[in-house]
């Protein structure tokens, strides 16, 4: 009879279980208050997948962004730089956005089509989102790739503008380019948070042009491994908490 017991136990957990995933419940759900007049939306709008130098496939990213309660993320993956491209040939550089799409929309999650245009200092790295086609942005001169995603209606915003690969001294500094690409309308934002890093300087930058202060995860590997979820992190409380 125990043994009877064990296993309908047994079985009852497996139900459960399997209930649970296939809800696709938001088990480390994030809640921020709507401002009066508005409604708060929760995104993350710097992801890299295999499509670029990122290590998961474009559903896992839509996993990951179900489980933390996200609303909206977009799969920015590089331009320039794509190191899979022998493994994982895709001329389309909008293949990402369009397999996240698929897998995404069963649940209700909005994906914004979005890529990184790659390019040494200045202007460095910067995501142009909300564009209707990535393919179009891969053009050299890196003035004319701006104002292309700007004749898209792209929302665009200067990445890790304190990453010592490109700015030796961490520092996020105004160069002429990005005071051009300010005075022309072209650039709309700056990430004051990305990853775990956060700059004072990109905050001053941000309050002193009118740009929009932006918070991103970045993640290439697992959003999980990144963030220790585990021991109660978030990748919302780390963009947040800052």
């Amino acid at each position: 009879m125990r043994y009877v017991l064990f296993t309908l136990c047994c079985i009852l957990a497996l139900t459960l279980q399997a209930q649970e995933v296939h809800t696709h419940a938001y088990t480390r759900a994030a809640r921020f208050p709507d401002i009066p007049g508005y409604v708060s939306v929760k995104c993350d709008f710097h992801i890299h997948t295999v499509f670029s130098d990122g290590s998961v496939w474009p559903d896992i990213r839509v996993q990951e962004a179900l489980k933390d309660s996200l609303d909206m993320i977009s799969l920015t993956e590089h331009l320039e730089y794509q190191p899979h491209l022998e493994d994982i040939p895709h001329p389309d550089r909008n293949r990402s956005f369009k397999v996240g799409s698929q897998a995404a929309k069963p649940y209700g999650l909005t994906l914004v089509n979005g890529a990184e245009i790659t390019r040494s200092m200045p202007p460095g790295h910067n995501n142009a989102i909300f564009i209707k086609d990535a393919d179009k942005l891969l053009i050299k001169d890196s003035i004319e790739v701006f104002r292309e995603a700007k004749n898209q209606g792209a929302f665009v915003f200067w990445n890790h503008s304190n990453w010592i690969a490109q700015r030796r001294d961490g520092v996020t500094t105004l160069t002429d380019v990005h005071r051009l690409l300010i005075a022309e309308k072209l650039l709309h934002g700056i990430e004051v948070v990305n990853d775990l890093t956060y700059s004072a300087e990109a905050l001053q930058v941000a309050l002193d042009n009118n740009l929009t202060i932006m918070g991103t995860s970045d993640v290439h590997g697992l959003v999980d491994w990144q963030y220790n979820i585990s021991d109660g992190g978030h990748r919302l409380s780390r963009l947040f908490c800052h």
